[in-house]
């Protein structure tokens, strides 16, 4: 599940890691001092996972919540530049939603459910001590089934 994130995070150029649950994400986001990784996708370590019996008692496909910030850093703290780094982000969301879709289709075992749901996203054009520009997105994707037998 997290490597197919990360796969379609790699495919529009934006860094995915996973972040510990020990510390807050605002304080891993922080840490952040090389441009060169920006844009990047924390994930919150805490996923849900929901497990499902279809009507023949096989498993249905795992569906799977995630939250997470993708940010990007504004050049200079100008209102306008961090909320135009905030669209951008929200923009390429859009396009990591899109690659994640074509990766997690091939998985499912019923191919009238969609694959993600409830995607959204809330602009955050200024988040943390380190000022970042981006996105909060949320969704639920359906992941791959692992065989029991």
């Amino acid at each position: 599940m997290t490597a197919d994130i990360k796969t379609a995070a790699e495919a529009v150029g934006v860094t995915a890691i996973i972040t510990n649950s020990t510390e807050k994400i605002e304080t891993q986001l922080n840490r952040i001092t090389d441009i060169d990784k920006l844009p990047i996708m924390l994930i919150s370590w805490d996923l849900v996972t929901q497990l499902t019996f279809d009507e023949h008692g096989f498993l249905d496909n795992p569906s799977t919540q995630v939250t997470l910030l993708l940010m990007g850093k504004a050049e200079t703290k100008i209102k306008e530049e961090m909320e135009d780094t905030a669209n951008q982000m929200g923009e390429l969301f859009q396009k990591f939603i899109f690659q994640l879709h074509s990766i997690l289709s091939q998985y499912q075992k019923k191919s009238s459910e969609e694959v993600l749901t409830g995607i959204e996203y809330t602009l955050v054009p200024r988040h943390g001590a380190g000022q970042h520009s981006g996105i909060l997105g949320r969704f639920t994707m359906k992941t791959r089934v692992v065989n029991c037998f």
